[in-house]
């Protein structure tokens, strides 16, 4: 992300202390010299303005608008003019405006035109320098001739300087008939706030409160974003940081909405619920605006795949008087399903904004993870959809054991409505022939899900796409283990005794808590935050997690799906250790406890 930067006037008169003998040399006896490409004025700014007969026309807008009332020669300026040949009084919708965005309050020296640059002009707007060198422009315009006065420079360019609107300004102005949905969405998360930091103390009240000369600020509550510690790093209103928006129309937001909501019943068996409509609310504000300003050839279906904007939100909690800010993922934009209108891209003041022609719901945000827990399958089913629905070879007696851990809220304070978890596994012990003759033990079983509402059980029908499959077993098994998804090999011969306790049960170590699962680490469930909990519960972070990543999947076409997990050597073990106890101690039996699947960000 790109901010501006003023740079201190004593600082910027400093570069040039130096060097005022070198331009004195060049005077003569009219007032105005040549050095290199520089035009030499000797004179103060305003001087040369009101002499120059080839920008009249911009010296009377300058005149009419008051920028020369309250000028000095003792201080600094920059002055962006056109020539009274290039000056078109009909490119000007408000001349005062016009007249403030041309002028800066500082002296700005040709050595600081590089691209990137930005001018911020007294009307509160930046002027941005594309290229450098003999090729500079400001704005879209060439800068044709500079003069340097003794207090300041003029540039000369090409056309008359629109005056842009910045990114939050062209959003605002969009007419709501096409755009109040995507304008009403953004403006959900705004807010006031008593910024007591920058208030000022003016008095005491009867009741020995502090009374404040308050100073309220807007913020967003959704996309201002912050480092770790707390220092802002962009925000959509302040024009001093670039920006992109992609502008979607009431049409294409109601049909993202809709599309996404008719996905989940087929996709996970229910029905859509307020919370996920709110949920893609979120993601529509969070995927329209990037902290960076992104050109055409960035854009377009052909261009590669970008987060939007990540860092920390700021969280304001006013009852216990705390600020603390929380780590958020970016969205992730995809231009071969977004369409922008790259050709038809509108230059802003500090960015740039793209219509759209497509817009849609990624997968990876419609389904948060589809979970489930081996037992509850296993006690749901009736005995011939077993063996329907698991396949087990060389492996007999297949059981649940409960308890083979005691619940998550067993031993620790529970969390709010947050239900609790249970860590009852299904086992199966090797048989007979397969002990005799080493043989290897597998099971296959069909993807298949456990809806708590109903206590039913349900084929999962899933999107093609890119998955993270994630699994739990228990730690300390004494052998390895295999594991194939749709009978590709995902992870092979995986000694458990040693890479166990990863996949003890759904307790593995989590991560800062992946809105949209953009990393290799574990999730949690929809909503839990385990800051918010961690101190009630110090163990908040184990809570309910995706369990720990086998690897990353793809599911080749749309539909439900196979996994099998196979031991080489849990046939030998089992008949070389003599323990044929079939309770949650003996390590040997093979257990399973759940598996995961989590869209990645490549799942669109």
């Amino acid at each position: 992300m790109k901010k501006f930067f003023i740079i201190p006037l004593l600082a910027v008169s400093a570069l040039f202390a130096v060097s005022c003998s070198e331009w004195d040399d060049h005077f003569d006896a009219t007032g105005i010299s040549s050095t290199g490409k520089v035009n030499v004025y000797n004179g103060d700014i305003m001087s040369y303005m009101k002499a120059a007969s080839d920008v009249s026309k911009m010296s009377a807008i300058y005149e009419q608008n008051g920028i020369y009332e309250g000028n000095s020669s003792d201080k600094s300026y920059t002055f962006i003019v056109c020539d009274d040949a290039d000056f078109d009084a009909s490119a000007i919708d408000d001349a005062a405006v016009f007249a403030k965005y041309c002028v800066a309050d500082m002296e700005i020296s040709p050595s600081l035109l590089k691209d990137g640059f930005g001018i911020m002009t007294r009307s509160g707007k930046s002027i941005w320098v594309h290229g450098s060198g003999n090729d500079v422009k400001l704005d879209n315009y060439s800068v044709k001739k500079t003069v340097k006065t003794d207090n300041g420079y003029v540039y000369y360019v090409d056309g008359m300087l629109p005056v842009r609107k910045s990114v939050y300004e062209y959003l605002m102005s969009l007419d709501d008939r096409n755009y109040s949905m995507f304008k009403k969405l953004v403006a959900m998360y705004d807010t006031t706030w008593f910024d007591r930091e920058h208030s000022t103390i003016i008095g005491v009240g009867q009741d020995g409160s502090t009374i404040y000369d308050s100073v309220i600020v807007v913020r967003n509550t959704l996309m201002d974003r912050y480092t770790s510690d707390g220092q802002e790093v962009w925000n959509m209103r302040d024009e001093n940081y670039n920006s992109t928006i992609f502008i979607p129309t009431n049409a294409q937001i109601t049909k993202a909405i809709k599309d996404a909501r008719d996905s989940i019943p087929q996709w996970l068996n229910r029905e859509a619920t307020a919370a996920d409509s709110a949920k893609f609310s979120e993601w529509i504000v969070k995927a329209c605006f990037v902290d960076r300003k992104l050109a055409p050839e960035e854009v377009v279906s052909s261009a590669s795949d970008f987060n939007c904007v990540g860092g920390y939100m700021k969280i304001i909690d006013e009852q216990a008087d705390r600020i603390t800010y929380e780590s958020t993922d970016a969205a992730y934009w995809r231009p071969s399903v977004q369409h922008a209108k790259a050709s038809e891209m509108v230059q802003l003041s500090n960015g740039n904004a793209y219509f759209l022609d497509n817009f849609k719901i990624p997968n990876h945000v419609v389904i948060y993870r589809v979970k489930s827990r081996m037992y509850e399958i296993w006690n749901a089913l009736s005995d011939p959809k077993k063996k329907d629905y698991f396949i087990w070879a060389n492996l007999v007696d297949p059981l649940v054991i409960n308890d083979a851990q005691g619940s998550f809220f067993g031993n620790t304070q529970p969390m709010g409505d947050w239900p609790d978890v249970f860590y009852n596994i299904i086992a199966a012990i090797p048989s007979e022939e397969a002990v005799e003759n080493g043989l290897p033990c597998s099971v296959t079983f069909t993807g298949l899900a456990y809806n708590e509402d109903d206590e039913t059980v349900y084929e999962c029908n899933l999107p093609a796409g890119e998955y993270y499959l994630r699994m739990g077993f228990v730690h300390s098994l004494t052998y390895g283990l295999s594991i194939y998804f749709n009978d590709d090999a995902v992870v092979t011969d995986m000694p458990m005794k040693t890479t166990g306790s990863n996949y003890h049960f759904d307790r593995s170590g989590a991560s800062d808590a992946p809105v949209y699962g953009t990393t290799y680490q574990t999730g949690f469930p929809e909503g839990f935050k385990p800051s918010e909990w961690v101190e009630t519960n110090e163990n908040a972070n184990l809570y309910d997690t995706d369990g720990w990543t086998v690897g990353v999947v793809r599911l080749k076409k749309s539909g439900t799906f196979k996994i099998r997990v196979s031991s080489k050597d849990l046939s030998r073990i089992w008949g070389v250790s003599g323990n044929v106890n079939r309770d949650k101690n003996n390590k040997n039996q093979f257990m399973m406890y759940h598996w995961c699947l989590r869209p990645t960000p490549n799942n669109y």
